[in-house]
Parts: C-alpha cells; sequence; structure tokens
C-alpha cells in the first residue's frame, strides 16, 4: 500500500462513538465531531466527516483528484485523539486498514500521527453547524466517481423533495434517498440499492453520508457509502445543475 494510502486510511477514520460517562446518565462528549480539512506529510488533502453517532466518512485528493475514500470509527476524549478504519485506494483497486494518534482541540483541529509515521493536520469547518434542509437537497444533480474498483462516468438525477432518486444506467436501476440527519448538522442520510447488472451487483443497498457544499457556485455535493460488509462502496462529486 502507497504511503499516501496509508496516511489516508487513518486520517479520515475519524468517527467517534459516544458513550455512556461515569455518572447516571451523563454523556462523554466527542471532541473530535465535525467537518475536518487539512493536509498530510505525504502530499494529500484529507477530507473528514466525523459524526454525533461514531461514523466517519471521507476521503484523500492529490490536486483535483481523489485517490482513496475512507470510512472508519475514531475517539475525541478531551484532548486525545485516537483513529482506525478502512480505506478504499482507488490506485490498486485495494482495501486497507489503518491507525492514528494524536490531540484533538474542539472545534479548532486535529494534529495525528499513524503507525507508519506519516501524519496529517487538520482545521475545523464550521460549516458542519449549519443544518441543510430537504429543500435545499432537492434538484438535479450532475455526478461522478468510483467504487473501490471501478470508475463511474458522469450521471444526472434528480432528488425529489421528499428525498427520494433514481437513477438508470444500462441494465442497471438504482434508487435511493438523501435526507437531512436529525442532528441538525450539514449531514445528509444516504441509503441506495441498485438492481439488476449493476457493478456492486444486484440487489446490493449501500448506506452512507452526503454533504451539500452551499457556498461554492454551483452548490457541490458529495456522497459516499459502503455496502453492509464495508468491503466495497460508491463515491459520488459533483455539481447541482
Amino acid at each position: 500500500m502507497s504511503p499516501i494510502c496509508k496516511l489516508a486510511i487513518s486520517a479520515f477514520t475519524f468517527s467517534v462513538l459516544a458513550a455512556c460517562g461515569g455518572g447516571s446518565d451523563a454523556v462523554a462528549v466527542n471532541t473530535a465531531e465535525g467537518i475536518w480539512q487539512g493536509p498530510s506529510s505525504t502530499g494529500a488533502t484529507v477530507k473528514v466527516a466525523i459524526l454525533e453517532n461514531g461514523e466517519s466518512w471521507g476521503g484523500a485528493t492529490l490536486g483535483n483528484t481523489w485517490v482513496s475514500a475512507l470510512a472508519g470509527t475514531a475517539t475525541g476524549k478531551d484532548t486525545t485523539f485516537t483513529a482506525s478504519g478502512s480505506e478504499f485506494d482507488f490506485g490498486s483497486n485495494t482495501v486497507g486498514t489503518g491507525s492514528f494518534s494524536g490531540t484533538v482541540r474542539q472545534k479548532q483541529r486535529i494534529q495525528a500521527t499513524s503507525s507508519t509515521g506519516s501524519t496529517v493536520n487538520l482545521a475545523y469547518n464550521n460549516d458542519y453547524d449549519q443544518a441543510v434542509t430537504a429543500a435545499e437537497i432537492a434538484g438535479s444533480y450532475t455526478l461522478s466517481g468510483r467504487t473501490a474498483r471501478y470508475s463511474i462516468p458522469a450521471m444526472t438525477f434528480t432528488i425529489g423533495a421528499t428525498g427520494n432518486f433514481t437513477i438508470v444506467d444500462r441494465s442497471c436501476t438504482t434508487t435511493g434517498t438523501a435526507t437531512p440527519r436529525a442532528s441538525g448538522k450539514a449531514i445528509v442520510n444516504v441509503s441506495v440499492s441498485g438492481t439488476g447488472n449493476c457493478i456492486l451487483g444486484n440487489g446490493v443497498t449501500l448506506n452512507g453520508i452526503a454533504v451539500l457544499d452551499k457556498k461554492t457556485t454551483p452548490q457541490t455535493l458529495m456522497f459516499i457509502a459502503l455496502n453492509s460488509t464495508k468491503t466495497d462502496g460508491l463515491v459520488l462529486i459533483g455539481q447541482k445543475n
């Protein structure tokens, strides 16, 4: 596995499981929750979303090219940060695992080092605290992307007012939903299922998240979803039409 991929694995797997504290109803604060972005020592840029329920999703880019997608778990306890998870390396078409440890300053910065010695320096993105609505998600999009092993050419589809969408690509029909999370953050829940001759298989369901960047013109949508065994998944990014 390349150094960039080893970095990206650990750098992205920043999800944090909310845990019960020592008190009767106390809940530990997840100091790593949020959207984070920054450079790695390998030259890649890492983009990570760490959710309130312990999930983490993201990827790494070199310039404008996505080199990997990542998913896993992470813990931000006070200023101590640890992470582990899986990376889908688009260059070698392989899936690997990795880990990171370091420090976190809540809603400010994560600095961590992998077991192979690569580092990340991630800054907090305040957009995470701005809720996205169903009306904002609705509309027509043109997206392209990758699975762990295949490229996906540009496709255009429409997300309806209730979050439903359908994509027809030759002999594969994909239906899904994209709906805002109840947490009131800038994250959308995504679920998709394909029937027919689909690259991820007939009847395979993927679950994940999407992030709508409302500051770009046109607005940009990115979503990442995995199958139930986390052995393959889908990364799509593109613009609102």
